[in-house]
């Protein structure tokens, strides 16, 4: 998905003048054809900060502006200057982060995004995206792009699964990729969901994602409210991801299936920690299983 939207804005910028990206010292080789229009084109180097209030400088001069970094250096290291500069004063700056979740295993802690979701939700005014595919992150950019607001929008990096067979007609809609008989719902973003498609068809419940984290669409929520058990898989922390904030908004309790608030000192690929953090295929098949046997939905 991270290509998908590389390939956006490259085209985007053809037709937009107004387009700025600033590149982190990110994402060498994907801007080389980019890196051609300097006009357009910033890489202030390993220094978010300044970044992130150049981004601001250039939205409040009316450009489109981009910031493009690895995760933890897009939110978690200038988070001052993201809250002051950006969604304080409600500018509509792009944040692009790549490497959601357990994505840079095994490149340790640093750089991992576990509680990223968590931090953006204390922003106010920020939108926050995490798509399933490439074709919900497109949607995620076309929506930021015209947007007012500010977005943060979390990748992948590249060659995953499109799960969507024709294209997407809102993106701050619940996602349904699955419909089944089943009084339960799962829900989840980005990747892991690709883990839960066999779950959930032996098992006949209704699979969907939510690429929007904090959409504000009504019928999201009157949809979920149809169901007798909600839940929620991320590869996020438990505590102040999706799962929380949906309990949040829905005022009643949601299975939380993530990984445990704490710092990961393990190494290793995604892969190891996924099943580490009981999130691989066979795990989260065991732990839905013991859920609706003991909702009885």
């Amino acid at each position: 998905m991270r290509n998908e939207v590389a390939k956006i804005i490259i085209n985007t910028a053809k037709n937009d003048e107004r387009l700025f990206l600033v590149a982190g010292d990110a994402g060498l080789g994907l801007w080389d054809e980019f890196k051609q229009n300097q006009r357009q084109y910033f890489n202030p180097g390993i220094n978010e900060a300044c970044s992130i209030g150049f981004c601001a400088g250039l939205a409040l001069s009316g450009r489109k502006a981009i910031y493009y970094n690895i995760a933890p250096f897009v939110l978690m290291r200038p988070y001052e200057q993201v809250r002051n500069d950006i969604c304080y004063q409600e500018l509509p700056v792009i944040l692009i982060a790549i490497g959601s979740g357990l994505t840079y295993a095994p490149s340790g802690i640093t750089h991992y995004a576990v509680e990223d979701i968590g931090l953006a939700l204390t922003l106010s005014n920020l939108q926050i995206f995490s798509p399933s595919d490439s074709i919900e992150a497109r949607k995620s950019f076309e929506y930021a792009y015209k947007s007012d607001k500010p977005s943060y929008i979390r990748l992948t990096k590249a060659n995953d699964p499109i799960l969507h067979k024709q294209d997407i007609r809102d993106i701050t809609s619940l996602q349904i990729h699955l419909s089944g008989d089943s009084d339960c719902l799962i829900i989840s973003h980005s990747v892991i969901i690709n883990e839960l498609f066999d779950i959930a068809k032996s098992l006949n419940i209704t699979l969907a994602s939510l690429p929007f984290i904090n959409s504000n669409n009504i019928e999201n929520l009157n949809f979920m409210h149809k169901f007798k058990t909600i839940i929620v898989v991320e590869e996020h922390f438990n505590f102040g991801g999706l799962g929380s904030f949906l309990e949040y908004k829905l005022k009643r309790y949601v299975h939380k299936i993530g990984i445990k608030n704490h710092f990961i000192h393990e190494i290793g690929k995604q892969d190891f920690l996924r099943k580490k953090f009981h999130l691989d295929k066979d795990s989260l098949e065991v732990t839905i299983n013991k859920i609706i046997k003991d909702e009885r939905c």
